[in-house]
């Protein structure tokens, strides 16, 4: 037992050594970049744990550059590693398993705005009038097709996507546009109003270019075009035009 323990200590004195010397190393590679005594000592912690959180060799470089460079900026302003990054450990966790980065609706982003709204307004118009052609069969005989046929869903859809996304993204909240509360809801009910006239129009439109379906028909358009917007929502991260993706960095 008295031979292990002068052995045990000797090889925690050669472990310390070899600490010391990587941490001075790392140091030494960290100070070339003009970085806080307490910002290099966050980066050689952050070096241990992406090592020791299994992250991949061949990201860490990228990983540290961009940390590296945060730091840099956020020196000029006072802010310490603690206030931009939280602990080592826990960046560390987060540049292993990254969270979604927060997206907003930008101007530009009304293009895909305007395809989800499409694609609820097709849903809306083609399930309502499936449901009312089955409560109701005897609408089905009425000469003029009107709104309810399939051209005139689809242009009425198509143009409130389009009006509605693009005029949502010019009122929202913390655009800086100068525009009014009153200009926004001036701007708004002309939209209304376009779309409502683009609606009653659609509904001259003749028969020949204008075919109504049959009601199942139109709920199972219904139902595809529901599953198409969920499906667009999540590959593209759209979240609507009444207000904007509140995922955290």
């Amino acid at each position: 037992m008295s031979e292990e323990q002068p052995r045990n200590a000797k090889a925690g004195e050669m472990q310390k050594q070899r600490q010391k010397e990587q941490r001075q190393e790392m140091g030494t590679s960290f100070s070339k970049y003009g970085l806080t005594r307490k910002n290099e000592e966050f980066m050689y912690q952050l070096n241990k744990q992406l090592d020791r959180q299994g992250v991949a060799k061949e990201k860490q470089p990228e990983m540290i550059q961009a940390t590296v460079e945060k730091l840099l900026e956020g020196q000029k302003s006072g802010q310490t590693a603690k206030n931009l990054f939280g602990t080592p450990t826990e960046y560390a966790k987060e540049l292993k398993n990254p969270k979604p980065k927060e997206t907003a609706n930008v101007p530009g982003s009304w293009k895909l705005l305007a395809i989800d709204n499409t694609l609820i307004f097709f849903s809306i118009f083609t399930f309502m009038y499936g449901i009312m052609f089955l409560m109701s069969p005897e609408i089905l005989k009425t000469k003029q097709y009107g709104s309810s046929g399939i051209t005139a869903i689809v242009l009425v859809a198509i143009v409130g996507g389009l009006l509605f996304s693009y005029i949502m993204s010019q009122i929202q909240p913390g655009r800086k546009n100068g525009k009014s509360g009153m200009m926004k809801m001036l701007l708004l009910a002309l939209g209304l109003v376009v779309w409502l006239g683009i609606y009653m129009m659609a509904a001259w439109l003749p028969n020949v270019i204008n075919p109504r379906l049959n009601a199942w028909v139109y709920i199972i358009f219904g139902a595809i075009g529901f599953i198409g917007d969920m499906y667009f929502r999540n590959k593209y991260n759209v979240t609507g035009v009444y207000g904007p993706n509140r995922r955290r960095r």
